[in-house]
């Protein structure tokens, strides 16, 4: 009976990287992997941090679902959790999609309880061969609160390969491809526009992001600190 339930564990692992290596990821693909992230302001201050962990792979309608568990800590007292929320990502015909509605604003969401909300996304996507000078599809999260009561938009558009360079954060040193973006957000009468530079790399994801506002000012600067396996 041991033997009948290695077996299966075997033959179902193998199912699920036969899916997950038909796509070139911009996230790790093995169970268990967490990153690590802090978020420092343009001084220097630490603001946040937060890890992302893979719970789950799995195959859905002809693509591979991807599900993290994202948990924000307090950088003061990081036994102490904030918000844990799960996000997913998916794989189909090789090509990588980021699920938009994880760029909503999970606190904000909370005043919206009970109300009647719409969401209509358009997710970001990214191709299995990236170069430099490449222009990537714009990606778009709408909400509509109360029936027309109100709308939360927010748009990432003008996206593109800058380079293909090395990066080093105290996670490493890692070959990045290096996109920016503008991201334009809208609710009700406030509009809000930030640039950002990204460094992604294969199999792992997100290594810094730089935030800038429309003036040029840098914001706020994300980085992968670590790594666990």
């Amino acid at each position: 009976m041991k033997k009948l339930v290695s077996l299966t564990l075997v033959i179902c692992a193998s199912f699920i990287m036969a899916f997950a290596q038909d796509c070139t990821l911009y996230i790790p693909g093995e169970i268990g992997t967490e990153l690590h992230y802090q978020i420092t302001n343009a001084k220097g201050k630490i603001d946040a941090i937060y890890s992302q962990k893979v719970i789950s792979i799995k195959n859905n309608g002809g693509e591979t679902v991807y599900d993290l568990l994202q948990t924000h800590r307090d950088p003061k007292k990081s036994d102490n959790i904030l918000l844990q929320d799960t996000i997913s990502f998916r794989c189909k015909d090789n090509v990588f999609y980021i699920d938009m509605e994880r760029y909503l604003n999970q606190k904000q969401m909370e005043g919206f309880k009970g109300m009647e909300v719409k969401i209509t996304t358009d997710d970001l996507i990214y191709p299995p061969n990236l170069s430099a000078g490449m222009a990537l599809k714009d990606g778009s999260i709408n909400l509509e609160i109360g029936s027309g009561i109100m709308n939360i938009t927010t748009n990432i558009v003008n996206r593109k390969v800058e380079a293909h360079e090395d990066i080093t954060t105290s996670a490493g040193t890692f070959t990045c491809y290096k996109i920016s973006e503008e991201v334009q957000s809208k609710m009700g009468f406030i509009n809000v526009q930030l640039n950002n530079v990204v460094w992604i790399v294969k199999d792992i994801g997100t290594i810094r992001n730089e935030s800038y506002n429309k003036k040029g000012k840098l914001q706020s600067v994300t980085e992968l600190i670590k790594i666990v396996r």
